[in-house]
């Protein structure tokens, strides 16, 4: 089980390759997508949907800077959802993150049902889905979300890939080191914490900027 991507490294063609490994590998499952900002976590979802829909394999991706916000509050409006639009309005950025997940797994239960009912492979794709979540937000995420899908579907092959900005998102889960193109183990948060300034200065040894203790 499990499936490999070959991805670009030089995804914007400005001879800066972003990851080390060519080939890459998933397994079924939850997988958490850890690093920095900006090492490439959400350009490695956009490679892997493209991929995924070029192959007619079912997936779904949520990005919350590019699907939240107001941007889901002027898709309801355009189309009709009052209800949402007025509890999007008077909810917290938690909530409305809450809310647009709500969609989301709408959408999940949709992509099973379908016309991908018989399909035996799925991939759900997540970005920036705990900014602004307390930890009981991302509890309940996992819980409710991710592990109520895996656990209702055991017969299919589910893949949900999700990037990290907290430590709570990445606690428990199997995780993915985005510049190595590996799966890491993370049991605290000094680990994590090390991880994240670990590929802030790989990031800047790639992008050729050197640290200001070394100038």
């Amino acid at each position: 089980m499990g499936r490999v991507f070959k991805i670009d490294r030089d995804y914007y063609g400005d001879d800066i390759k972003m990851y080390k490994k060519k080939y890459i590998r998933f397994e079924p499952g939850v997988t958490v997508l850890v690093g920095c900002n900006g090492c490439g976590k959400t350009t490695l979802l956009k490679q892997i949907e493209s991929i995924l829909t070029e192959e007619g394999i079912p997936n779904i991706k949520y990005d919350n800077l590019r699907d939240g916000g107001s941007n889901s509050r002027s898709k309801a409006g355009f189309y009709g959802d009052m209800e949402f639009l007025a509890t999007s309005m008077m909810s917290s950025e938690g909530e409305n993150i809450m809310l647009n997940l709500g969609q989301v797994a709408r959408q999940v239960g949709s992509l099973f049902r379908n016309q991908y009912a018989e399909n035996s492979e799925y991939w759900i794709l997540l970005d920036g889905v705990d900014s602004g979540f307390s930890i009981d937000n991302i509890v309940d995420l996992k819980k409710y979300f991710f592990e109520f899908l895996l656990d209702y579907h055991k017969d299919k092959e589910i893949y949900i890939i999700v990037t990290a900005n907290e430590y709570e998102m990445a606690r428990g889960e199997k995780c993915f080191d985005v510049i190595a193109g590996k799966y890491i183990n993370i049991k605290s948060y000094e680990r994590y914490r090390n991880v994240i300034l670990r590929t802030a200065k790989q990031k800047r040894e790639i992008h050729g900027i050197e640290d200001e203790d070394e100038t």
